[in-house]
């Protein structure tokens, strides 16, 4: 019996391309930030939680709230640097589906880093984003997200609290497998300031992997790099955290 290559479906042709599409951009972009002695690296921990709940067939809430810590003591240009939580964040936002992949969302945060110590700093923000879920071949998930950030960050020095405005954009793929018990999870996310100039400064790149418990829990676990400039001579901090995520989704609308 004669023997053929399958070819490949037109669906996983795609399918592989976006995968290939989005991994190149994350590794691109986060090789943009190099480990040099001119930047600060750190590694810890960022435990999540996500909590999201459908009220009505268009409507529903989320929370979102992690903290980063760094679990040890550093030496930074020649001062120790501490083990603490780099920064704790909380957000609440409303949601509105649009169409069944469309939707836009609007949220209040509450950060505020180095949170347990005196010198810490307070940021108020607002945000409006819109997220378009594609489906992938058979049965993965693209994600892109837009989003726009006004920030109130306090200045405790002056006493002001300027306003400053920056826009991110999300790109991810969500694959499950095992017959959707598990599934994998990867995103990279750029940032803009766009106050005074349109400015990347700013990247966030994830590679996750999820075990949905039943229907309403899932645990998230993988790799996550945080990166961003935090000085005028353009030096990076480089975050590299293991991030563990419970992930809670309820329905009220039924």
């Amino acid at each position: 019996m004669k023997c053929t290559k399958r070819k490949p479906k037109k669906d996983e042709k795609v399918k592989l391309y976006l995968l290939t599409c989005t991994f190149s951009l994350a590794l691109l972009l986060a090789t943009q930030t190099p480990v040099t002695g001119q930047n600060v690296n750190y590694v810890g921990w960022f435990p999540t939680l996500d909590h999201s709940a459908k009220l009505a067939p268009r409507w529903g809430y989320n929370v979102y709230i992690f903290d980063a810590i760094k679990p040890y003591n550093s030496t930074v240009n020649a001062e120790t640097d501490e083990a603490r939580s780099l920064y704790a964040y909380v957000e609440a936002g409303v949601t509105y589906n649009l169409t069944s992949r469309l939707s836009a969302t609007a949220s209040y945060v509450y950060e505020r880093q180095n949170p347990f110590r005196d010198d810490y700093r307070i940021e108020n923000r607002l945000f409006q984003q819109l997220t378009l879920k594609l489906p992938v071949g058979k049965n993965a998930e693209l994600k892109q997200r837009l989003r726009f950030d006004e920030r109130f960050i306090q200045n405790r020095t002056t006493g002001e609290t300027p306003f400053t405005h920056r826009l991110r954009y999300l790109i991810g793929i969500k694959q499950p497998f095992a017959n959707d018990q598990y599934y994998f999870m990867g995103y990279t996310e750029v940032f803009f300031n766009t106050s005074n100039s349109f400015k990347f400064d700013e990247n966030w790149t994830a590679a996750q992997l999820g075990i949905k418990l039943n229907e309403r829990n899932s645990i998230e676990a993988g790799l996550l790099f945080v990166g961003w400039i935090y000085n005028d001579q353009n030096n990076w901090l480089n975050q590299f955290y293991l991030q563990t995520t419970w992930v809670n989704q309820l329905d009220f609308s039924k």
